[in-house]
């Protein structure tokens, strides 16, 4: 029987800052070559709203509406500009707690700069071409420099990334990893994103012959690890990253809820 390991609870998340890094995991083997694809941003001038969060919601039905004209066809000084296409959105959100939406749409056609100007109409936005890893670099951010805006904390979801129908590529041949079980997965609809990710930090998880198993923490797993490091390390049970061999769970009783 091997020894068994005690990390930090990792989720797949997008809100989590290292649980990013596994959403983008996933999402890559199902990404699209966007090299030279039509790559648009939407800012939101916070002079227009009472709050980030109205103008958020309002933001998204703006761009609905935007994708909707553009697949029908707009005509602008004569010529008519037709998008028709897959694309996806991708949120992130200013120190400040305002977003922006940056969208790949999987064509190389022309759109006039003042054309999606006047579309938007709610600040400022930008035409440009992509090249991939351009693409994968933004989908590592959620904010830059800070933390997650309150108004979003107090959120129950919201849809960081999401593509249309045909932007993905087919992986229905690949093979699908075995991760670690969502301890929360019960509790997820009934609770905010803030408290998640305060449970999420307050949760360790026992790794032992391939079998999981979960523990509920009476504070952050840092606190944990920082008691455990010195005396791990000296009996090198120590293993990198956060994670310990421990071959018995009594001590780790005082912490455990």
């Amino acid at each position: 029987m091997n020894a068994a390991v005690l990390r930090e609870y990792i989720p797949a998340s997008w809100f989590h800052a290292r649980g990013i890094y596994k959403v983008i995991a996933r999402l890559l083997p199902r990404l699209p070559d966007v090299g030279g694809n039509l790559f648009l941003t939407f800012t939101v001038n916070p002079a227009l709203y009472a709050s980030p969060a109205t103008a958020f919601e309002h933001a998204r039905d703006r761009l609905r509406r935007i994708f909707h004209r553009l697949r029908r066809g707009v005509t602008w000084e004569g010529k008519k500009y037709i998008i028709d296409e897959p694309y996806a959105i991708k949120v992130e959100f200013h120190q400040n707690g305002w977003a922006h939406f940056h969208v790949v749409f999987l064509t190389r056609r022309f759109l006039p700069g003042a054309l999606l100007n006047h579309l938007w109409g709610l600040g400022r936005t930008n035409v440009q071409r992509i090249s991939n890893d351009k693409f994968h670099y933004l989908l590592k951010y959620v904010t830059k420099g800070g933390g997650l805006p309150t108004w979003v904390l107090s959120r129950p979801r919201l849809r960081i990334f999401q593509a249309s129908r045909g932007f993905y590529i087919d992986t229905r041949r690949q093979a699908v990893p075995v991760l670690p079980p969502r301890p929360d997965r019960q509790k997820r609809e009934e609770s905010t994103l803030g408290e998640r990710l305060n449970r999420w930090s307050k949760t360790a998880l026992v790794a032992q012959d391939g079998h999981y198993q979960t523990y509920y923490l009476k504070a952050p797993f840092y606190e944990l690890a920082a008691e455990l490091i010195f005396p791990a390390a000296m009996e090198r049970r120590y293993i990198g990253r956060g994670q310990f061999h421990i071959s018995d769970m009594i001590q780790l009783e005082p912490w455990i809820n």
